[in-house]
């Protein structure tokens, strides 16, 4: 669909600055928009393609390998009409509509370097790339909570089993948390506020069966991934497990790390039993650079390769020496380009 539209077949409304112009201007007379008039624009041949397809892939396929306009009113309208696709991370093909409009900020960059009406689309693109990612890591996280949701209180549920089973037994205080249903009622209203400490006093205060409380201990930790704050996560659980920071909880921090972006961060949770082998290492460095082609970041997964195959700078030869881990990964971007 073109970016300006009919009114009455007389009047067209500008895509840039939504003043209403003559249908036969050829250019904005406010903001110096360029009208594309004829029927063959990019925006259009595109929108014709993706609707004559019934398949999601060949859709992204299209999106993807579909040619780059080479006028400046072209090039404009295109631009245009991506941007807010781009932006729209509830569909399937907005990650193909990322790649096609960083290939078109690159040809602004490299062909219009001074244009006062194209340029302005390169200078916010960071911006707006950041936001849109920021966007899809807080979709991410959402999904990962209503997914392993279930897989979280059944770990609970074993830590405080162990608990109860090991026969650890102690006094009331005598708090209002010393009930369960007004601990409860304490931690969530402290959550709501975000004074997160004061909840964390009420569960930490609560000495009596905690399986009474198990709703509040998920609330708690829920926020913590929501926000961020890995260590008191962790602190958290080892605190249900008398010291001790259980596996598959680990396993499952891993792969909230890493489905959010967090893969810096996720190098902590790949073994916190033991230094991590060559062969779990490497399985973090694939399942990372896989992640991040995927999402179109194909040079930051070549920087994150370089950095992390330091890990195997001492490996001389073999599978994993650096060399051939560099290389195998390198495959993997360049299956991307």
């Amino acid at each position: 669909m073109s970016e300006y539209k009919k009114k009455g077949g007389e009047v067209l409304h500008c895509p840039k600055c939504g003043e209403i112009v003559p249908a036969s201007a050829a250019v904005c007379p406010v903001c110096g928009f360029e009208f594309s008039q004829g029927a063959n624009t990019s925006s259009i041949i595109l929108a014709n393609m993706l609707a004559a397809e019934d398949d999601d892939d060949k859709k992204c396929q299209i999106i993807e390998t579909f040619p780059l306009p080479t006028n400046k009113a072209d090039i404009l309208e295109f631009v245009t009409e991506l941007k807010p696709r781009i932006q729209n991370t509830d569909s399937y093909l907005a990650d193909s509509y990322m790649v096609k409009y960083q290939a078109l900020i690159e040809k602004i960059k490299a062909n219009f370097s001074n244009d006062k009406q194209l340029m302005p689309f390169v200078q916010e693109f960071p911006a707006l790339q950041a936001a849109i990612e920021a966007k899809k890591k807080k979709q991410n996280r959402q999904d990962w909570f209503s997914e392993h949701s279930k897989l979280i209180v059944v770990a609970v549920v074993l830590i405080i089993a162990l608990l109860v089973g090991g026969g650890l037994m102690v006094a009331f205080r005598d708090t209002a948390a010393n009930k369960a249903e007004l601990c409860i009622q304490a931690v969530n209203k402290s959550v709501n506020k975000d004074d997160l400490k004061q909840a964390r006093d009420f569960i930490i205060g609560y000495k009596h069966d905690k399986d009474d409380i198990m709703e509040s201990y998920v609330t708690l930790l829920s926020k913590y991934f929501d926000e961020g704050k890995w260590d008191e996560a962790k602190s958290l659980v080892e605190f249900y497990g008398n010291g001790q920071y259980t596996g598959d909880l680990n396993r499952g921090l891993f792969n909230y790390l890493m489905a959010t972006g967090e893969y810096d961060q996720a190098e902590e949770y790949i073994n916190v039993e033991a230094k991590p082998s060559d062969e779990e290492y490497f399985g973090y460095m694939e399942e990372a650079v896989t992640l991040m082609c995927q999402a179109g970041l194909v040079n930051p997964a070549q920087e994150f390769i370089a950095r992390k195959a330091l890990h195997f700078a001492s490996n001389r030869a073999g599978y994993y020496s650096k060399e051939r881990v560099v290389a195998r990964l390198q495959k993997i971007v360049d299956a991307y380009k």
